[in-house]
């Protein structure tokens, strides 16, 4: 006759890509496993009946907390239900807090120990949190920005700053409205953290943009053309940088031009079991899981962490190593910022130097920038250029005093080997203008 199977033991739950799976151990004499879920600990509906010991809730619910239980059925009846297991479904590699918690604990071999209490745990989280953050921002720099916001100039700037243009960043609570510098309505844009790029609009229908370039705090009174219009075009090199919580302008802009903002956010904290992180694909959660355990292990007088911190440093490794190829198709390379399609230029690299070459050759190049300063480091590296010419032909006349090669191979008459060749009495003036006849003739 057959009996009741026994109560299902060591009930799992383990989430991944939205769906939960649900694991335990085989009853004896069980035909069948019944799995029911609920939203508390206490109300439960029958979700499956599966003839294995695993099932997968498929998609139940994004950043909503489950509760599951399992029992063991055959023609004698169905077991008693098993423990109560809870678990929050996250989009694919994020966890909920409550999870971190759990696979921290488990890194430390902390399971159920109240050496470290909950509270301190989910204090832990966010702190490792935080430090995954600016590690993912200082490799991938465009990393997490959110909604780009927008300043309009016709705005005034911060009181006591008449010299020098501010404007209030967001703070998550009660400006930008809606995206915009003194909005009237919308959700706040998130708290400013690092800034991504600022951007001026090249008229005032604000159809196309022209980048913002930092200026150094050193040069914050360089700049003497307040409210100039001409900015607009970038004549005067329009330039920010940041003083506290706020956006500095230099010059001081003239109205009705329209500043974009590209920034990260403050990292929301992670508060409740079912919060959700937000920056964990591609395995990042490691790294917060493996903190969040040193930090307990450390709380511990005497336990070695050494294996621990060797995995904090593979682990930030390997996430600065990657940063350059988030595009697969093209990796990044350094920004080609001062590039000109028609005079040339190799990019950041040297500065412009091909460009500073294109000024002393080409003067109208010069007439239509002559309001961009930045030209300055161009043309400087331009006259460099001449210079190093002129060093290479000196060099050469002295080499061709004291050995002779070159005044040889083109036709110089020598007097003798340690004698006065004819050459040497040539002046300097002489024997360029015999070096270009030669070069011409051939």
């Amino acid at each position: 006759m057959a009996t009741i199977p026994y109560q299902p033991q060591n009930l799992n739950a383990e989430q991944a890509d939205g769906n939960i799976l649900l694991t335990w151990n085989g009853s004896l004499g069980a035909v069948s496993y019944t799995v029911q879920r609920g939203t508390d600990s206490v109300n439960f509906t029958t979700l499956a009946s599966t003839a294995t010991n695993q099932y997968v809730d498929s998609y139940p619910g994004i950043g909503t907390t489950f509760y599951y239980q399992v029992a063991a059925v055959n023609t004698a009846g169905t077991s008693p239900y098993s423990s109560i297991v809870s678990m929050v479904a996250a989009q694919p590699g994020e966890m909920s807090l409550g999870e971190l918690r759990l696979r921290a604990q488990q890194t430390a071999d902390r399971v159920g120990s109240d050496f470290v209490t909950r509270t301190e745990w989910n204090y832990m989280a966010r702190i490792a949190m935080y430090e995954l953050y600016d590690i993912l921002i200082g490799a991938y720099e465009r990393y997490n920005t959110a909604p780009q916001v927008f300043i309009n100039t016709s705005i005034s700037p911060q009181a006591g700053s008449e010299q020098i243009a501010q404007y209030a960043l967001p703070d998550g609570a009660t400006n930008y409205l809606g995206g915009v510098l003194g909005g009237a309505s919308g959700t706040p844009a998130p708290r400013f953290y690092k800034i991504t790029g600022v951007d001026l609009g090249v008229n005032t229908s604000n159809n196309a943009w022209v980048t913002v370039h930092r200026f150094n705090w050193v040069d914050r009174n360089n700049y003497v053309y307040p409210n100039s219009t001409s900015t607009i075009y970038g004549v005067y090199n329009m330039r920010y940088n940041i003083l506290n919580n706020n956006l500095v302008i230099i010059p001081n802009p003239a109205g009705n031009q329209q500043l974009r903002i590209t920034y990260s956010p403050v990292l929301p904290a992670l508060l409740k079991d079912s919060d959700l992180t937000s920056i964990g694909y591609s395995g990042w959660l490691r790294y917060p899981i493996v903190r969040m355990a040193k930090y307990a292990l450390d709380k511990e007088e005497g336990t070695d962490t050494s294996k621990l911190d060797a995995e904090l440093l593979f682990l930030k490794q390997r996430i600065e190593d990657m940063a350059p190829n988030r595009d697969e198709g093209m990796a990044e390379t350094i920004s080609n910022t001062r590039r000109d399609s028609i005079y040339g230029g190799s990019g950041w690299m040297d500065g412009g130097s091909n460009a500073g070459w294109a000024v002393l050759f080409v003067p109208g190049f010069f007439s239509n920038n002559i309001g961009n300063h930045l030209l300055t480091h161009s043309i400087a590296h331009g006259y460099l250029l001449l210079a190093f010419i002129t060093f290479g032909i000196v060099a050469t006349y002295f080499i061709h005093l004291l050995f002779g090669q070159l005044g040889r191979s083109i036709g110089f008459s020598w007097a003798g080997h340690g004698g006065t060749s004819s050459a040497s009495k040539s002046s300097l003036s002489n024997f360029v203008s015999h070096v270009f006849k030669r070069g011409a003739q051939k």
